[in-house]
């Protein structure tokens, strides 16, 4: 019976998954590899302990085999696509009780057995699921149909997919609303009062396909109160700290993917990175000369760099705001700060203090015995609590805070129903790509994280009504302000030199460069040309005489009055800093606003966002979740987290170097008919030169620059070909 369930497990699918892995474990450093064979080694003994104390057994890549194979071959055969058995994934007119009476069934088996089913069961299930979510107009299905698709494309340039990009329809509205008013009205859920004032969208515009989207979500409305009337909450399921993995990469990588079909592992396909996050570390130890410590190589290189200030001599990070809030039972208090100094080339951690400890030596023997068991203690136990605290505040903050609530979703329902009566104006169309889908991500996130508590572990180890209130203090303390957004300014306030944002910094391996803090600002200023030369086209001129055009044209001025009125962190740079924008529109006031909003939306939300697969992925270096004893990998809230991002965030939607549509400019030339019909701006035309010469040097940044090249497999960002036009997952 063992070696048929082997035999089923080993299925072509499965075959390609462990293929996959050892081609990422093939490329690890040696050093890496040898000591954690030497964890799973220490694990795998029948009794791990410390100081003579029995401790929790812990999982590991050798167990994990072992486990599998108990599951035996109905299990396997279950997850098969063809068995039916997660229909209920992908059809909302399928029942969810016979998927939950099996997987209920398996808890005679045993806690540790049971959890591998559920992320089994998950895995597979979210595979059936994620076509619904993640495929939109213009993207092919992933199936064998999506094959048939391309060739039809290939052959005959019949594009069954259809366009990405549809032009807005004149007159119609999204309907403004507040976050608060619709989850009352929508979900039936009362969100915090702050919530009050922030708008989004009530609907999602008809040329933003919606359908297969709604039918993910009411699959998930339908999954939650089939189990809740099975007796379980599901966000409380995530929460048990048992069973434990090891800190063994190889098996964690593993064990979240068995199941998952749509992509493997090591794949950068649809908006995810890889787990290449696991390598990237490793290799930057191995460069520094580091024996152990993460976090000055993660700060030297990674977006974690963005909450960086510099005091003239050291660089600090501080997440000391974080300590405040109640952690879920079981897992560490977030917080801790750290210091770095900039030497041949790197931050070099010199300092780190979390709950009530202060560490300089990371080189301490007894720290590295009990790591080699899987237990971080001392230095090692603070570098992972503020690693996950950086984490919960680039996803908590910078992600869902100042990108979906204070920004994305007000920005895209703002210019929509503004421009409603002339979708054609040209500053309508100049903004269509970075409004695309925004409030459909950021309406469906919420109902998501805040109704069903999926917030929980996945932005942050805080229970959901502490991230609000986290949030709530933040814009209390801390209000966003989009002059201070503006990257010319970003590194101004946190005491850093412009030196190290410079071309310079980055090509001189002596020179720690702010990279990125670079790439942004650079990315900034190619929007700022770009804004400037559509401006020119639209508005020609002296400066004076585009202020007159600007302040004569009604359609401006009402989309402006209500950005001012309704986008708070631009009323917050008007009322702050005039030099950046005023209560009436200006060419230079629209372009340093709009240049800062669409590097935020774009740029660096895929820093943030889909960048993230290289933390989400690797919980022994970069871990989101701790648990307070520092034993081990929680394995619930790992394999949630991954799941969650694997289906839910990293969702592909178009690029800022695609083809753009006719539509976005002066003029439209088509050719054909029906399927074969085709339609573009002609090559003279001046607006299509301002975008395509921005193209063309966001395209050699990344061949050119190693800032931009160094992405996905060696470095911590999207390639500049991959990153998406606006919030749109």
């Amino acid at each position: 019976m063992a070696g048929l369930a082997a035999s089923v497990r080993l299925s072509h699918r499965e075959a390609l998954l462990d293929n996959q892995l050892e081609e990422l474990f093939a490329q690890r450093p040696h050093r890496a590899r040898a000591a954690e064979a030497l964890r799973r080694s220490l694990a795998d003994l029948p009794s791990n302990s410390s100081g003579g104390q029995p401790i929790t057994a812990l999982m590991t890549r050798t167990s994990l085999k072992k486990d599998e194979e108990k599951l035996g071959n109905e299990l396997w055969s279950d997850l098969a696509p063809s068995s039916g058995f997660l229909r209920p994934f992908s059809d909302p007119n399928s029942t969810w009780t016979p998927v939950l009476r099996a997987w209920h069934g398996f808890k005679a088996k045993g806690t540790e057995l049971f959890v591998l089913v559920s992320i089994f069961i998950t895995g597979a299930g979210l595979s059936e699921f994620f076509p619904l979510l993640n495929v939109v107009q213009g993207f092919p299905w992933p199936s064998w149909f999506g094959w048939f698709f391309d060739l039809l494309w290939w052959l005959f340039r019949i594009d069954v997919n259809g366009p990405k990009w549809k032009p807005p329809v004149k007159g119609e509205k999204m309907g403004a609303v507040s976050f608060h008013k619709l989850a009352d009205e929508r979900w039936d859920v009362k969100l915090p009062s702050f919530f009050q004032d922030y708008v989004t969208g009530e609907r999602v515009p008809s040329w933003e396909d919606h359908f297969r989207h709604a039918t993910g979500i009411k699959i998930i409305d339908f999954l939650v109160s089939s189990m809740r009337a099975f007796g379980f909450e599901p966000i409380e399921m995530l929460r048990a700290t048992e069973p434990r993995f090891a800190f063994d990469s190889e098996g964690l990588t593993e064990l979240a993917w068995r199941g998952f079909r749509q992509f493997g592992p090591t794949d950068i396909k649809f908006a995810s990175n890889g787990v290449w996050g696991i390598k990237l570390v490793e290799d930057l130890m191995e460069k520094y000369g580091t024996k152990g410590e993460v976090l000055g190589p993660l700060m030297t290189d990674s977006a974690f760099s963005a909450h960086l200030t510099y005091d003239g001599e050291l660089y600090h990070i501080d997440m000391s705001a974080l300590e405040p809030y109640e952690p879920i039972p079981g897992y560490a208090r977030l917080g801790g700060r750290a210091a770095f100094r900039a030497e041949k080339g790197r931050l070099k951690a010199v300092f780190m203090s979390y709950n009530g400890s202060n560490y300089t030596d990371f080189e301490d023997p007894h720290s590295d015995e009990m790591y080699s068991k899987s237990i971080r203690y001392g230095w090692r136990m603070a570098e992972a609590s503020i690693i996950a605290s950086l984490l919960s505040m680039t996803n908590l903050i910078l992600h869902v805070k100042d990108l979906h609530l204070e920004l994305s979703a007000s920005f895209q329902v703002i210019t929509v129903d503004a421009f409603a009566k002339n979708p054609t104006h040209p500053i309508r169309r100049m903004l269509d790509p970075f409004i695309s889908r925004s409030v459909q991500a950021t309406n469906d996130n919420f109902k998501l994280l805040f109704e069903y508590k999926a917030a929980d572990f996945s932005l942050a180890p805080l229970p959901t009504s502490e991230q609000l209130k986290l949030i709530e203090d933040f814009i209390e303390t801390r209000p966003l302000n989009l002059a201070d957004m503006d990257m010319t300014r970003y590194g101004t306030l946190r005491g850093m030199n412009a030196s190290v944002s410079s071309k310079e910094a980055v090509d001189d391996p002596d020179v720690w460069s702010w990279r990125w803090h670079y790439r942004a600002l650079t990315v900034q200023n190619l929007y700022d040309e770009l804004l400037q030369c559509w401006l020119d086209v639209h508005f020609p001129g002296s400066a004076e005489e585009q202020d007159r055009q600007i302040r004569e044209d009604p359609d401006i001025q009402h989309w402006w009055s209500v950005m001012v009125r309704q986008l708070r962190p631009l009323r917050r740079a008007i009322g702050t800093a005039p030099d950046f924008a005023t209560a009436a529109p200006t060419s230079r006031g629209l372009r340093q606003t709009l240049r800062t909003i669409l590097v935020w939306v774009s740029w660096i939300h895929e820093d943030v966002g889909h960048s993230a697969a290289s933390y989400v992925y690797n919980p022994v270096y970069t871990p989101m979740c701790v648990p307070e004893d520092g034993l081990g990998v929680p394995v619930i809230s790992f394999a949630w987290n991954t799941a969650a991002y694997r289906g839910f965030v990293f969702l592909e939607r178009a690029t800022l170097l695609e083809d753009p549509p006719g539509f976005w400019f002066d003029s439209v030339e088509c050719q054909g008919l029906w399927w074969w019909r085709h339609c573009a701006a002609p090559s003279g035309d001046k607006s299509l030169g301002c975008f395509t010469r921005f193209q063309e040097k966001l395209r050699k940044l990344g061949e050119e620059d190693k800032a931009f090249s160094e992405c996905e497999k060696n470095g911590f960002y999207s390639c500049a070909g991959r990153v998406e036009t606006a919030v749109s997952s």
